[in-house]
């Protein structure tokens, strides 16, 4: 067999292949045989129908055509593997460039390759604001503002007022092909002078303060520039006109602030033991927003300085799994996609063009670069870490309504098997993650650990599944074993429908 491979740029190969003559031949007889066995050929058993007669009622076109497909099915696993070539998924049969003797041309998918920049030496300042009393003491007067008694007011809004309206908004200047409408008429509710980011932000930054002076029923016309600065990129410098309709004014009387009213909110005796919970509720959302950001800002730093190659189906398939969750969403809203584009006023092909091709070769590139830093750094999970956080993971789901029916049989197993799996993924991504963080902050020089005991595992973020290596999944099965008694057998099987979801598909 002789074999020539040629490099393409979308980081596949073409292979061609010829064949010794005799092969053909060969194959030619195996072929006569398989179309005596499935055609009804008279006088003779399915099977039995001699060479000749079959050449005689089929012709040998149809006979050297089927000799061609069996040479490709069984010879295609032996051409990849002199070729040196460990594919990332099917390879195409291009074209047979001559069938005697049998030549074949293949373009074959070559696994990703991912050449990773100096990332110990990435340095990133890790900033994270304190939690101050007067953070506790702006989340207190929320918290003190939903138990308030709400009563009419006949009177023009002032501050700490809360007042019901109906918001519309357009665009002062719009681009050919784009909607005016930015806002279409909306009902709305608003506490005029909240300090709060999440209730202030919205249209935008004292939006509320507008409203100030407003009584029942009075309009107003304001108009908005959005700073270049501004977190969404379709508004930066952007004109917009908003119309408000007061429908009506609250006035709030406020509860007073002490140990009984710490009482009313929870479990607490004191007002100063609220407020502590609340110091660390306030710092524990803190740490976990910015650690986000954080370490999004650092992974897509990576990757930009990253050298990542793929071939084409690698992406169309991280593409389709989009669409797909895409229609599952539209599904639970009672919505289908073609009515979903109708309202977006968009093709397919351009939804996937602008927003779904784009998303997915981020996530796509985001991934292979955390599965080839995660093999360099050795992440591992440990047995006995898994064991406690799947364990606490069931305690906590056994208080979920719906958890009978998952007591018994075949389901519980499944379930147990997908609450591993979980959770194996979610430490696994903790510690790629923590690694990191201790890389870009310097704290200190993070040294590899030995063998994994383990296993490798992929990592991917942004709510992605991201599947650890099937021998991590396998170790997790003596935790399961000790929820449902689990036969050797369940866990051969369960192994093996890890590796199984592990190969690429067709």
């Amino acid at each position: 067999m002789k074999i020539t491979t040629e490099p393409r740029e979308d980081h596949q190969v073409q292979i061609t292949a010829e064949l010794e003559p005799e092969i053909l031949q060969q194959y030619k007889r195996r072929a006569a045989r398989k179309i005596s066995e499935q055609a009804k050929v008279p006088g003779f058993r399915p099977g039995k129908a001699p060479y000749d007669v079959i050449r005689r009622l089929y012709g040998e076109d149809a006979i050297q055509s089927q000799a061609i497909e069996l040479i490709v099915d069984d010879y295609y696993p032996k051409v990849l593997e002199e070729a040196k070539i460990d594919p990332s998924g099917p390879g195409t049969l291009e074209k047979i460039i001559n069938q005697d003797p049998p030549t074949f041309s293949f373009t074959v998918p070559l696994m990703p390759e991912i050449i990773l920049p100096d990332y110990r030496s990435v340095r990133k300042e890790y900033h994270l604001e304190t939690v101050t009393d007067e953070d506790v003491d702006r989340y207190m007067r929320i918290l003190q503002r939903s138990h308030a008694t709400i009563e009419p007011a006949e009177r023009s809004a002032e501050k700490g007022d809360l007042v019901y309206l109906k918001i519309s908004a357009r665009f002062m200047e719009v681009p050919e092909g784009e909607e005016v409408d930015f806002i279409k008429e909306t009902p709305l509710q608003v506490f005029i002078g909240d300090e709060s980011p999440e209730n202030d932000n919205w249209p935008y930054k004292g939006f509320s303060n507008e409203l100030i002076g407003l009584s029942a029923n009075e309009e107003k016309t304001i108009q908005y520039v959005y700073p270049d600065s501004h977190e969404s990129e379709k508004l930066r410098g952007r004109s917009v006109e908003f119309k408000v309709v007061v429908q009506s004014v609250k006035s709030l009387t406020l509860p007073e602030l002490n140990d009984e009213f710490a009482k009313t909110v929870g479990e607490f005796e004191t007002l100063q033991e609220l407020k502590e919970r609340i110091h660390v509720s306030i710092e524990q959302n803190r740490i976990q927003e910015y650690d986000q950001k954080f370490l999004n800002e650092l992974v897509d730093q990576i990757v930009e300085q990253s050298i990542i190659k793929y071939p084409p189906q690698v992406l169309d398939h991280q593409i389709e799994h989009a669409m797909e969750d895409l229609e599952s969403d539209l599904k639970q809203r009672s919505m289908d996609l073609p009515t979903y584009l109708k309202t977006r006023n968009m093709s397919r092909d351009e939804l996937i063009a602008n927003e779904i091709r784009p998303v997915s070769k981020r996530r796509l590139e985001r991934s292979l670069v955390l599965e080839e830093i995660s093999k360099q750094e050795k992440i591992s999970v440990q047995p006995e870490e898994l064991e406690s956080a799947f364990a606490a993971t069931m305690q906590g789901l056994r208080e979920s309504p719906g958890f009978d029916k998952y007591q018994k049989g075949a389901s519980r197993r499944d379930f147990n098997q997908a609450v591993v799996l979980d959770t194996a993924n979610r430490l696994f991504n903790q510690h790629l993650m923590e690694r990191l963080k201790n890389i870009a902050m310097g704290l200190q020089e993070v040294e590899k650990t030995g063998e994994d005991e383990i296993g490798q595992a992929e990592a991917k973020i942004e709510g992605n599944e991201s599947p650890a290596a099937s021998n991590l999944e396998t170790q997790a099965i003596d935790s399961v074993a000790k929820e449902e008694s689990i036969s050797p057998q369940s866990e051969s099987s369960f192994s093996e429908r890890i590796n199984e979801s592990n190969k690429p598909s067709d």
